[in-house]
């Protein structure tokens, strides 16, 4: 009979993948997000003690991915991390991912103090040997973060609470080597959905990083004061920009796109469906921008751009706001010019009665729609109908209440039919087309926006080749649970 480990390298590492990485719908709002990746971890540092051979296959997906949310306020794993790589310079190359989010960023203010005396120690002279002591002002957490990054060569995802740390620690790093985090793909900062408060410029220098493709920044601000002198237009690698409640006026929005070489992707999410935004709009009006400002920005790239999501707010906004002279709504303009826009997701109160589509449009997803569908519907129908969208598959109709499939807030169902009756009539104005008309429920964010960077593609077969053959170094026995808990 076959043993397991008979088998061929690149199979036991494939199925040990599946161990790491469960493919289980995970609930964002319970703790199973946490438990299971801890207890995949388990398992492999379970398989690990096998023999020597199951050791050098789990090794690159233990360190893959450093993920630690602080659930106790205390960065353990992080610790345990950085220790581990530093006294192991042949665990550097596996690490792909760095994601650091304490659940409260000043909880790191006297970071250091916590730490055992022999752990201060150890950090110090490794601190000193990458000469990373001279500026102690900006607290222990955000040197340990700049060490943990020289230790990283491989970097491809970094993904940070944008207020918990300083970057100027790196600042000798990137003066030191040009080609610093040269292989960094994805930067994800993250701040306080209510009150957006860090300062996404003091961030720059990761942004010009030769390979980094995504840049997604959630409740942060950004105004033209801020931005360096350095962000010339089409200096910048990235192809995909993805803001979220983030505070911008019109010229510092405007500078950041056009620094972009090529822009595939962009999305903009202001204050709507999860956030209260009155707060945020009565406390910074002259910041706005309108649907007009955001696509006038986007011109430069619009032979590139192929999936652009914009909504600005929900429904429930304040009348007094509306008197805003950029306040967004009904007058989004033709996006005829946008040559390959495949895939649009927008909100109904930002179209026009008679919105014009790209011709290369496939997939049109309309958000947040709360007033008669019925004429828009059939313009957009006329249009398909007349070979004005050749391309287009797909319309989908956003609501969040499920349960009353057509009767949105103050959608009307025509006397004597159903709800479902109304659907089939929508749905027969685009009889002899290729389009799919759904009215379907708002499903998750990142499901309604999807991500177009390395954390969405899964394996390369490759990613792991190095370590097959490895056993210097592997993890020890006795001080794996020291290492991953």
């Amino acid at each position: 009979m076959v043993q397991i480990q008979d088998l061929p390298i690149e199979v036991l590492s494939r199925c040990l993948s599946f161990i790491k990485w469960p493919g289980l719908p995970l609930n964002p709002f319970t703790m199973d997000t946490f438990i299971i990746p801890h207890q995949a971890m388990r398992n492999l540092m379970n398989i690990s003690l096998v023999s020597q051979k199951f050791r050098d296959l789990a090794q690159p997906f233990l360190f893959r991915d450093l993920e630690d949310l602080s659930l106790d306020g205390t960065p353990s794993r992080f610790i345990r991390f950085l220790k581990a790589i530093i006294m192991r310079p042949q665990l550097r190359k596996y690490v792909h991912s760095v994601s650091l989010h304490p659940m409260e960023s000043d909880s790191l203010e006297k970071f250091g103090e916590d730490l055992p005396s022999h752990d201060i120690d150890f950090f110090t002279r490794a601190l000193q040997e990458e000469a990373l002591l001279s500026d102690m002002t900006v607290g222990f957490a955000s040197l340990l973060l700049a060490l943990l990054l020289t230790k990283t060569p491989n970097l491809r995802i970094l993904s940070l609470c944008g207020t918990a740390f300083s970057m100027r620690p790196l600042d000798p790093l990137f003066a030191r080597d040009p080609s610093f985090l040269s292989n960094l793909e994805e930067l994800h900062l993250e701040g306080d959905q209510q009150n957006p408060n860090y300062n996404i410029a003091t961030f720059h220098r990761l942004f010009t990083r030769p390979r980094l493709k995504l840049l997604a920044c959630d409740s942060g601000q950004l105004v033209d004061n801020d931005i360096p002198t350095s962000w010339a237009p089409n200096t910048l690698a990235v192809d995909e920009i993805r803001l979220i409640n983030c505070d911008l006026n019109y010229n510092s929005l405007k500078r950041l796109i056009q620094t972009c070489k090529k822009l595939v992707r962009f999305i903009f999410l202001g204050w709507s469906i999860d956030n209260d935004p009155t707060d945020v709009w009565s406390r910074s009006p002259t910041l706005h921008f309108d649907e007009v400002d955001l696509i006038e920005a986007l011109l430069p790239h619009q032979d590139t751009l192929e999936f652009l999501g914009i909504e600005f707010f929900e429904s429930r906004i304040p009348s007094r706001l509306e008197s805003l002279e950029k306040f967004p709504g009904g007058k989004m303009p033709s996006l005829r010019n946008f040559l390959v826009l495949s895939e649009l997701t927008i909100q109904f109160s930002l179209l026009t009665p008679r919105p014009e589509f790209p011709s290369a449009l496939k997939r049109l997803t309309i958000t947040n729609c709360t007033t008669s569908i019925w004429d828009m519907t059939h313009c957009i129908a006329t249009d398909c109908k007349s070979g004005r969208y050749p391309e287009i598959e797909e319309i989908i109709v956003l609501r969040v209440d499920i349960t009353q499939l057509m009767e949105l807030d103050r959608q009307k169902i025509p006397d004597g039919q159903t709800p479902e009756e109304c659907l089939l009539s929508l749905r027969n104005l685009f009889k002899g087309t290729k389009v799919d008309y759904q009215i379907e429920p708002y499903p998750k964010r990142e499901v309604l926006f999807p991500m177009g960077g390395f954390m969405n593609d899964g394996f390369s077969e490759d990613d792991f080749s190095e370590g097959e053959s490895e056993t210097e170094g592997s993890v020890d026995h006795d001080d794996r649970d020291d290492q991953f808990n």
